[in-house]
């Protein structure tokens, strides 16, 4: 019995330890982490351009096309794999008019699997009041095109 209450007390401790590690150094166990710099950041450009051309993939019948200007914010989440939160600046392939979308993109590496699990336009949007109407419409379609993510 003495072992066993030496070995949870060893275990408990052990686990206070790295919370209060993690904890001193701004590490959040499964929380997410801004990643700074990324508009000279090449790999998270990278996936904001493969979130803008996956959903013209996802969206081919539509009228309207978006083509990607940038990544303007980005946070990181571990999971099983990566999670990355991604702002994305773009312009309207039909009328040049900026829009700015919130995607999530799960990137598992030792599986070599790279997926967009949600594409919205941005509630904090930098876009003039009269486009208002045009992103509830694409809101409305990307919920039913990627679910409730």
């Amino acid at each position: 019995m003495a072992k066993f209450n030496l070995s949870v007390t060893t275990i408990t401790f052990s686990i206070i330890i790295l919370i209060s590690i993690s904890t001193s150094v701004g590490i959040r166990l499964g929380g997410r982490t801004k990643i700074d710099d990324v508009k000279t950041n090449k790999e998270i450009q990278a996936m904001g351009k493969y979130s803008v051309e996956e959903y013209n993939r996802l969206r081919r019948n539509s009228e309207e096309e978006l083509t990607f200007s940038q990544v303007v914010e980005a946070e990181q989440q571990v999971v099983a794999g990566m999670k990355y939160y991604l702002t994305i600046e773009t312009l309207s392939k039909t009328s040049g008019d900026p829009k700015v979308f919130q995607a999530v993109v799960e990137v598992k590496p030792w599986l070599h699997s790279k997926k967009l699990l949600k594409f919205a336009p941005s509630t904090a949007n930098l876009l003039p009041v009269h486009s208002q109407s045009n992103n509830e419409e694409h809101a409305q379609v990307s919920l039913s095109i990627y679910g409730n993510t």
